[in-house]
Formats: structure tokens, C-alpha cells, sequence
């Protein structure tokens, strides 16, 4: 029998069965989020008979038993699932169905079922157990975390991680900060503090810059329950970067050019990749840390820039960030990834927190190091804006060649010593403008304003220089003052005394 597709109404109760067994409410409005990001449309809403689809779906109704109950032709419905339903599920769960049968286990996996008496059958993606009832069986690979057993301060900031990540569930977090202020050593003491409530933990420094092929099949084989036999593509990659670098000096070929080349040939294979990652954190609660970020971002330009074939890194913070999963990949970096700034606002499920001074807590280094002018200590905690590790450099120095004497120290004017190493590494990035412009501050007594900066660098008023001011923001090296009529920008002392004494004007 035959049915024409002419206009009707769709009964709101059929297959209304599957309300005793799943979430339908949540689906519809998370669904609902996926057709607007796959028509581009805030607009669109899932219609009253694409609902009908996915609870005839959900009850594991065929199309063709679909189009009986409805009365329609199959071949229409089959139609409509393949151009509307079933793109919005891939959306949501960034997993292609390849058949109807598919749809119901792929959202089971991601928490929307649920028993007949309302009890979720498995933990929803938002409210996850935070206490679990019996212990879980913790995987975990600590890499180069840092030792925390002495940890100064940072109490607020401890306490706000662990409610984003455990109270709110955050799925992306970035701790940001200059140098040496203490984004490591933070985030290996949250982990210490909530590692129990995860079941896989994962700590991956990014100092060398590993191409992301290499990260995901570490973290994919680290994350699945048993080998993974199917990651020869992307280990293909890594091993094509592994060839081009022992080749390297005998070649005389671009190592970040053959690197974007291994990526292009099937940007499919990074694809997906992440999204094998993003189903492993969909299955497990997992927690990964990712340090040092900013070794994928370019050098000598604005922040935020991605080397040449690292651009996947940007994509794979955007899956992250907005993918329905139980787990939180947490980040350190000096400057502030454009994927977070974008995010954070729109999405709460994204959060960054930015490092300042170590405040009063900076005295236990003072009196840790045995300098006992403590009413000097405010003094040499502000000059060094609070930084613990350019504290622990210059006290050694006090120590050292000023007999335990922080005056007779501070008399001498500010001194960076080792510090300017760090300084050095974070200069070492920023494009011709960003020096240019710090230039400009440090030779002002006080904070100055985009006028001000204009005239100095006799720079027309267009986006350059307010790009350039942005850069420096998002790598905590300058800092703003608001002031009655206008946003103004300032050095720390450690900063314009490195600008002053050590950086160079560039050639523009």
C-alpha cells in the first residue's frame, strides 16, 4: 500500500511511548540548538513532525513502519530523516548515524535515556554525579606535572576551578597568566584536589609542539578501554613529522611546510580524530590538562595565530568547548587562545581565568627564604607585581649578595636577574607593533591612553593598534586603568624595566 505526503496534522501523542524511556524535552531543545547551528538560523525550531520522527525513531520504529503509522510515503520520510533529522543528530553528537537503527544508542551514550519512573538510566551530560557511591578506578598519566607539596595562596582561585569543573561542569577551562606567575603549579594542585572524581587523568606538556595527529592518538589510545587498531591514519601523520624532522638537515625543505601538508592531504583523518576523542569523553569522565598551549601558537605576530598546520589545535578547543560530554580539558597558557575568548561569552560550559599577583600570600616565600625585614616586604612584593617565581629569583639574589637585606636591595633599583629569561621567551613572540607600543608605555610615568599611543607611534586611528593593545592583553603584559573618560594601559615594574633595559626596538 501507497500513501500520498498531502498536508496534516501530526497527533501530538504518537509514539508518545517514548516519553516513559527518554529525555524528550532536553533532546528537543538540544536538538533544536543543532538545527540552528547546521541552518545558521536562531530562527528554526524542530517541527512538530521531525518530533514525531525521532519519538517513532527512539521507539525503534523503522521509516517504513513510520510511514505506516503516519499514513505517508516512505520514501518521503526516508527524504526528510536524511535532509533534516538525521544532520541535526550528527550535530549534536558528532557522530554520523549510517543507519536509523544507529539513532537510539547514540543517544542513549550521551545520557538522554532515562528509566520508566524518571530516574536517568545514565548519567545526563549536565547533571553528572559529582560524589560518586563507590570509588572509581582512576587511569592516570601525569606527565610533567609539578610537585605541590609547598603551594602558596591561591585559594579563591583553587575554589573557583573546582566549582566551574565540578559544580558547573565546565568542559573547557583555560588558566592564563605572564610567565612564572604560577599557571603550572595551580593547576597541578587543583588536579591533586579533584583527580578522584574523575576516572581517566591525563596530564600532556605542548612545550615542543607536538602536530595534533600525534596528541590525539596519545590521549585516544590513553582514554579507550582497549587498543585501538584503527588510528593508522593518524599515526601516519606523526610519523610522516617524525621522517621530515630527521631529514630536516639534510634537506633543505620548511619542516612547518611539510607539517601543513601532512594535514591537508585528508583534513578528514584530524576530523575525525577529534571526534573519536570527543566520544571518549562522552563514555568516560575524563579529565585532561594541557600545558603550555601557546608552543602552537606562531611567534612574532599578534596572539592567538596558529603555526603553520597547527590551525586543527583551534578547531579541536572549538569541538571541546561545544560538544555535548561529561569530561573538562583544562589548559595553561601565557596568552589567551581567540577560540576561548569567542566561547566564554556565549557559552558557559567555557570559562578562563587569568593570574595576577600572588598578594599577601607572597610573604610565606619572603620568610620561607629567611629575609626578616618584613616591613619591607610589601615594598619588594609590589615591585615584582606579585610574581612567584621572579620573588624566589630575587630573594636568592638578596639572600645571596645583600645579607638577607631587602633595602639595601631595593636601593639599587629594580633588578630582574634570571627572571629576564622568562621575559625573554614571552618578548620573543610578539610582533614589530606589540614592541614598538611597549616601548611607547614604558618611557610614560603613568598609565596612557589610545591618544596617546597614536601620536607616539604616528600610526593612523585603525584597527592595528587596538589589535595590537588586544595581543598584549590576552598575554598579560600590560594591564588596564580605567579612568573617568577612557580605558588607559600600564606596565608592570618587571615589564617596563626588561622594556627599558634589555628588548629592542624592532625595524618596522
Amino acid at each position: 500500500m501507497t500513501y500520498q505526503n498531502k498536508p496534516l496534522q501530526i497527533p501530538a501523542q504518537k509514539f508518545i511511548e517514548a516519553a516513559a524511556c527518554w529525555n524528550l524535552e532536553q533532546l528537543y531543545a538540544d536538538l533544536t540548538a543543532a538545527k540552528q547551528d547546521y541552518t545558521c538560523s536562531r530562527k528554526q525550531r524542530l517541527t512538530p513532525l521531525e518530533k514525531t520522527y525521532l519519538r517513532g525513531l527512539l521507539c525503534n520504529y523503522s521509516p517504513v513502519e513510520i510511514a505506516a503509522a503516519l499514513h505517508r510515503e516512505c520514501a518521503g520520510i526516508r527524504v526528510d530523516l536524511s535532509r533534516g533529522l538525521y544532520r541535526y543528530i550528527q550535530v549534536l553528537t558528532l557522530q554520523q548515524p549510517k543507519d536509523w537503527k544507529e539513532i537510539p544508542s547514540m543517544l542513549e551514550i550521551r545520557g538522554y535515556q532515562q528509566k520508566s519512573n524518571g530516574e536517568t538510566l545514565l548519567p545526563t551530560l549536565r547533571n553528572y554525579t559529582q560524589t560518586p557511591q563507590t570509588p572509581i578506578e582512576n587511569r592516570t598519566e601525569w606527565g610533567l606535572a609539578v610537585d605541590t607539596s609547598i603551594f602558596y595562596g591561591r585559594t579563591t582561585e583553587l575554589a573557583n576551578l573546582e566549582q566551574w569543573i565540578l559544580q558547573e561542569d565546565c568542559r573547557l577551562v583555560a588558566v592564563l597568566g605572564m610567565g612564572g606567575i604560577g599557571k603550572t603549579a595551580l593547576t597541578s594542585k587543583l588536579t591533586n584536589l579533584i583527580k578522584h572524581q574523575f576516572e581517566c587523568l591525563i596530564w600532556v606538556n605542548l612545550r615542543h609542539a607536538p602536530v595534533l595527529a600525534d596528541t590525539l592518538v596519545n590521549l585516544i589510545e590513553f582514554l579507550s578501554d582497549k587498543p585501538q587498531s584503527d588510528l593508522d591514519k593518524l599515526q601516519l601523520i606523526t610519523q610522516d613529522k617524525n621522517f621530515f624532522q630527521s631529514a630536516i638537515s639534510q634537506i633543505e625543505f620548511s619542516l612547518e611546510n611539510l607539517i601543513a601538508s601532512t594535514n591537508a592531504i585528508e583534513p578528514t583523518i584530524i576530523a575525525d580524530g577529534i571526534q573519536r576523542l570527543i566520544q571518549c569523553l562522552q563514555k568516560r569522565r575524563c579529565l585532561i590538562i594541557l600545558d603550555e598551549w601557546e608552543a602552537v601558537f606562531c611567534t612574532e605576530e599578534l596572539t592567538g595565530n596558529y603555526r603553520e598546520g597547527y590551525q586543527v589545535y583551534g578547531e579541536f578547543l572549538k569541538q571541546v568547548g561545544t560538544s555535548q560530554h561529561q569530561s573538562c580539558l583544562l589548559l595553561t597558557s601565557c596568552e589567551k587562545p581567540k577560540e576561548i575568548a569567542a566561547l566564554e561569552g556565549q557559552n558557559q560550559s567555557v570559562r578562563s581565568l587569568k593570574l595576577g599577583s600572588l598578594g599577601e600570600a607572597a610573604v610565606e616565600i619572603l620568610k620561607n627564604k629567611g629575609l626578616s625585614e618584613e616591613g619591607e616586604y610589601s615594598q619588594l612584593i609590589e615591585a615584582y607585581s606579585g610574581n612567584p617565581l621572579a620573588l624566589k629569583i630575587v630573594t636568592t639574589t638578596i639572600h645571596d649578595m645583600f645579607g638577607d637585606s631587602i633595602a639595601n636591595f631595593l636601593r639599587n633599583g629594580l633588578f630582574l636577574g634570571d627572571y629576564s629569561d622568562t621575559l625573554s621567551r614571552q618578548f620573543n613572540r610578539l610582533s614589530g607593533l606589540e614592541i614598538q607600543l611597549l616601548h611607547c608605555m614604558a618611557k610614560e610615568v603613568k598609565p596612557v591612553g589610545c591618544e596617546k599611543l597614536y601620536s607616539d607611534i604616528q600610526q593612523d586611528r585603525d584597527s592595528e593598534l587596538l589589535k595590537a593593545l588586544e595581543s598584549l592583553l590576552r598575554r598579560s603584559l600590560i594591564e588596564t586603568v580605567q579612568a573617568e573618560s577612557e580605558t588607559l594601559f600600564a606596565l608592570q615594574p618587571a615589564v617596563k624595566k626588561y622594556v627599558m633595559s634589555v628588548a629592542r626596538l624592532p625595524k618596522l
